[in-house]
């Protein structure tokens, strides 16, 4: 019977110095990882790893911490590569998938001299939107218009006209931003990005009932999994701030997708996605995470 109770109460020891440990272990490792998000808030990439790195291997169950740290150390190595990169369509193409990391972190500053480079090959009507997308991201909303100003009018995309008529009623530019909203015509087959911006420009020139029935289309296209995100960022937008408490935005709030769900994963990150070499996400196309005036919404309080 000793020799039991011995036995039993080193168990309860062994158990509670183990909890203890690995409770421990998951502080170290939030507290890297909190860290980590510090520095990379700062543009600080080599010291952002260093602490994901630390955190992944203080919690390794943590799968969020290794896609962090594997997603950066790409980042990091992209950076690289683009520096010396002498083919303009990989440049252009890597390009992309940085800009969406950048974005999806809040990282504008560095979206934006990346979106300049980028303008400057390129110089497109869609290099000018995610330049003056970049501009607006930052608050610098006259800049952005001035980038759309310079393209031929007769070769303005919807989408342009939209981000440029945001700009425009950003500076109390009201009737030249009405205006404009007139001459736009949405596609039958508008995505969810483009009706959301859409919507911003509706409530900011004070259309709350057209900004309301926008935003419930633009819902109704995004998958399941990511709507609730989705319509967090349109509570918070300042864009739509027009239609905060209104029946308009609670009507569009209570909107069900309409999709099905992608073949993503539905994760938090493409790090450990077995499909990440051919989703968009992870190529360059619309992300998870983003909420800009030139991809899809999904995810993040700021647009771009």
């Amino acid at each position: 019977m000793r020799r039991n109770r011995v036995a039993a109460f080193a168990a309860v020891v062994l158990g509670t110095w183990c909890g203890m440990t690995f409770a421990g272990a998951a502080e170290d490792a939030a507290a890297s990882k909190k860290k980590g998000d510090e520095l990379l808030a700062k543009a600080d990439f080599d010291g952002a790893l260093k602490a994901y790195a630390a955190a992944a291997k203080a919690d390794s169950s943590n799968p969020q911490y290794r896609n962090e740290y594997s997603m950066l150390r790409q980042v990091i190595t992209l950076r690289e590569r683009l520096s010396v990169e002498k083919n303009p369509e990989k440049w252009q193409a890597g390009a992309r998938a940085l800009r969406n990391y950048y974005n999806s972190h809040k990282l504008y500053e560095e979206a934006l001299t990346l979106d300049k480079q980028l303008h400057e090959k390129v110089n497109s009507v869609d290099s000018a939107i995610s330049l003056a997308g970049s501009y607006l991201a930052l608050d610098r909303a006259a800049e952005a218009e001035q980038v759309l100003a310079a393209i031929d009018p007769a070769k303005l995309t919807p989408e342009a006209m939209i981000i440029q008529a945001i700009a425009q009623a950003r500076q109390s530019k009201m009737d030249q931003a009405k205006a404009a909203a007139e001459k736009i015509k949405l596609p039958a087959d508008a995505g969810p990005n483009l009706l959301y911006n859409y919507a911003c420009l509706q409530a900011r020139i004070g259309d709350k009932a057209g900004a309301g029935a926008t935003l419930t289309r633009c819902f109704e296209q995004i998958p399941p999994s990511r709507l609730a995100a989705t319509k967090e960022i349109a509570r918070q937008d300042p864009d739509l701030a027009a239609l905060a408490g209104t029946p308009e935005l609670a009507a569009a709030l209570k909107t069900e997708s309409k999709v099905k769900e992608s073949g993503c994963s539905g994760g938090s990150s493409c790090g450990s996605c077995a499909k990440k070499g051919s989703c968009s996400s992870a190529s360059g196309g619309s992300k998870e995470g983003c909420s800009s005036h030139t991809e899809a919404p999904a995810g993040g309080a700021d647009k771009q």
